[in-house]
Order: structure tokens, then C-alpha cells, then sequence
């Protein structure tokens, strides 16, 4: 039965499902979706997007990570980039959590590790 599941699920599907797994083998991590604004947590994912965003003053870095169940930006004031941070890498944040007028769940200058895509 699981064959036959595995032929309907999109490739979205796919990615989330594989990106979930990889996280559950990243120890003390919470999924995005159970964090709790203005807690400190720690989050592991896929980054997703990385932007610029150039202010009167200074730079701001997001990054979006994606953890198979839900998106979370962190977010770097004063950066324009992270190296080893890039497109497809894999992450964990920590810090206090904050949602935003957009919705989106943030972590303003959180503490970063670089994970390796496997952890065999």
C-alpha cells in the first residue's frame, strides 16, 4: 500500500515528506509548526530562499528555512550573506521566536549550525 501512496503524492509531497525525516534525526529540534511565539526554540531545516533586503541603514539577511511541516525566516540584521549558508543547505536556528504582520514565524539574529544532509 505504501507503493501504491508513494505514485499520487506530488513532488512537493515528496520533498516535505524526506525534509520531515531528516529533521526527526536532528536532536532537540521542534517542528516549525509546534513552535510557540515569543519562546525560544530550536528549529532544523532546508533552506529554502535567501534575500537581501537593503534598508536607509543597513542590511537585513533572510533566510527561509523549511522543516517538512511548516516555514520559518531567520533573520540577520546587519548581514548581506553567511557563508556555507546557500540555497539547498541544510540548518539548524535557535532563538526566540516571532510572528510577524505576514504571518510568517521569525527568528531575529538567531544562533546558526550548518547540518550535514545525512546523518549516517
Amino acid at each position: 500500500m505504501g507503493f501504491l501512496k508513494g505514485l499520487n503524492e506530488t513532488s512537493e509531497q515528496i520533498h516535505a515528506g524526506q525534509t520531515r525525516e531528516w529533521c526527526k534525526e536532528v536532536e532537540g529540534v521542534e517542528e516549525v509548526t509546534d513552535c510557540i511565539e515569543r519562546t525560544r526554540n530550536k528549529v532544523a531545516g532546508v533552506v529554502e530562499s535567501i534575500k537581501l533586503r537593503p534598508t536607509r541603514f543597513s542590511n537585513t539577511l533572510e533566510v527561509t528555512l523549511f522543516d517538512g511541516t511548516d516555514r520559518i525566516i531567520g533573520v540577520w540584521l546587519g548581514r548581506k550573506s553567511i557563508p556555507g549558508i546557500d540555497l539547498g543547505s541544510h540548518l539548524k536556528l535557535e532563538g526566540t521566536i516571532g510572528k510577524f504582520d505576514d504571518g510568517y514565524l521569525r527568528i531575529i539574529n538567531p544562533a546558526y549550525e550548518l547540518l550535514p544532509a545525512s546523518h549516517s
